[in-house]
């Protein structure tokens, strides 16, 4: 089966494949970005793909939200793991030595307090935690680093200089599996949608007061902005509940309300 992902071998993307099939043989399909993923998967390039889509430092990758959407993806699992970012340069080097580090953006904001410690350190935002590490590895200078993972280190053959330098020890990325159509899972008890409500000032709440009326939880609501829409918005939102037959009501009932909603996913939600 070829997984999707975003970034290059070694990336967290890659761990949380491995992680999710780890009973099943799968081939890594590495994508620069987060649209060649979606693109991967919507084309038939690769049968799934492992996006990540929130991270408990960072936030929302909302971004993320709009390309499942667009393409038409269809969410059918979720992944939680947990993230241990390292700090990786050529061997000679140290932490006195370094003076550019090289990550991903959200990589580098989990990371940021560490090195208030060293004033000296710029810290350089690129495509992807593994192609940094691969390109230090190709520098050979003992004045770059990079933040990974272990496994991005190792494969190219760099030594630690920082061991698990997140800010909080409880920096988990949640990854949702991404199919091209739609699945029937045998159980679940979460979905995703989008929702565009009409431009009425009590259509929000009386959507809020329809989850409540069919004990349906709010796991989670984003908002953003329609292009050429001021003050308009479109929500994505997490729901919980009990039984499909429950979600499938909730969505007759929420459609009086909507310009446009669209289910994205129906699947098993997973805790910490």
């Amino acid at each position: 089966m070829k997984i999707a992902i975003q970034g290059i071998a070694g990336a967290f993307h890659e761990e949380a494949a491995r992680l999710r099939f780890s009973h099943e043989p799968i081939e890594i399909v590495p994508c620069l970005t987060f649209r060649e993923l979606a693109a991967a998967v919507a084309s038939g390039l690769a049968d799934k793909g492992i996006m990540a889509i929130e991270n408990t430092i960072s936030g929302t990758i909302q971004h993320n939200l709009e390309l499942i959407r667009e393409q038409q993806l269809w969410i059918s699992d979720e992944v939680i793991m947990r993230i241990r970012q390292h700090l990786g340069g050529v061997p000679g080097s140290s932490l006195q030595s370094i003076r550019k580090v090289y990550s991903h953006y959200m990589a580098l904001n989990q990371c940021r307090p560490f090195f208030e410690a060293y004033p000296e350190v710029e810290l350089i935002e690129s495509e992807d935690t593994a192609l940094s590490i691969r390109d230090v590895a190709i520098a050979g200078s003992t004045e770059m680093a990079a933040i990974g993972s272990a496994l991005a280190i190792a494969r190219n053959g760099l030594i630690v200089l920082g061991k698990e330098i997140e800010a909080s020890k409880q920096n988990y990325t949640r990854f949702l599996i991404l199919d091209r159509l739609p699945q029937t899972p045998t159980a679940c008890n979460k979905a995703s949608i989008s929702l565009v409500l009409k431009s009425d000032p009590e259509a929000f709440t009386q959507a809020m007061a329809l989850l409540h009326n069919w004990n349906i939880h709010l796991a989670k609501i984003e908002s953003m902005t329609i292009p050429g829409q001021p003050w308009h918005y479109r929500y994505y939102l997490d729901l919980r509940s009990e039984s499909e037959g429950q979600l499938a009501e909730l969505l007759a009932d929420i459609e009086s309300l909507a310009v446009s909603i669209q289910l994205l996913g129906k699947y098993t939600a997973h805790t910490l």
